[in-house]
C-alpha cells in the first residue's frame, strides 16, 4: 500500500507505512518524528527506528535533484576562467532550460555565466570540440553553442 494522494493525512498512518507498508496498519511507538520516517533511524527521538527512505542524499528530502547525471569536465568560459566548477549534475534531458546543480543533493545551482564542456549529451555530437552553455543566475542553461572550437 501506499500514502493516499488525496484526503487527509495523519502522522500515525504515515509511521505505519515508513514501518509495515500498511498505511493505517500496525503497532507504533511514540514519539513520531518525520525527521526520522524520511531520513531511517532514531536520531530525532522517535520511538521506532525507521528504514532509510532514499540513500542518494543526507538529509533528506534532497531540496535538489535525485537520479542526476554528472557532467565532469566543465569550467567557466576563458573570461571567466578563474572558477572550475565541476562536477555539476542535472535531471532529465540536458539542454535548454536544463537546471544545473552543484551537488545532487541540494538546491545550490551553477552561477551565472558562461560555461564551456566536452559533454555531448546537450545535443551536440562533435567530439573535437566543446559545448558552450550559458546559464542564468538561476543555475537554468539559456542557450547551447555545439561545435565551439576555440
Amino acid at each position: 500500500m501506499a500514502v493516499p494522494s488525496s484526503g487527509s493525512l495523519s502522522m500515525l498512518d504515515m509511521a505505519q507505512e515508513a514501518l509495515y507498508a500498511t498505511y493505517g496498519t500496525g503497532s507504533v511507538t511514540g514519539p513520531i518524528s518525520l525527521y526520522d520516517m524520511t531520513n531511517g533511524g532514531n536520531t530525532n527521538g522517535s520511538g521506532n527506528s525507521y528504514p532509510t527512505v532514499n540513500t542518494s542524499c543526507t538529509p533528506n528530502p534532497a531540496t535538489g535533484i535525485t537520479n542526476s547525471t554528472t557532467i565532469t569536465y566543465i569550467f567557466k568560459d576563458e573570461i571567466d576562467a578563474d572558477i572550475d566548477v565541476a562536477p555539476v549534475y542535472y535531471s532529465g534531458t540536458a539542454g535548454v532550460n536544463t537546471v544545473l546543480y552543484t551537488s545532487p543533493c541540494s538546491s545550490n545551482t551553477l552561477p551565472a555565466g558562461n560555461y564551456v564542456t566536452s559533454i555531448n549529451t546537450f545535443g551536440c555530437n562533435n567530439s573535437y570540440c566543446y559545448t558552450y552553455l550559458v546559464v542564468n543566475s538561476s543555475g537554468v542553461v539559456t542557450s547551447v553553442s555545439c561545435d565551439y572550437c576555440p
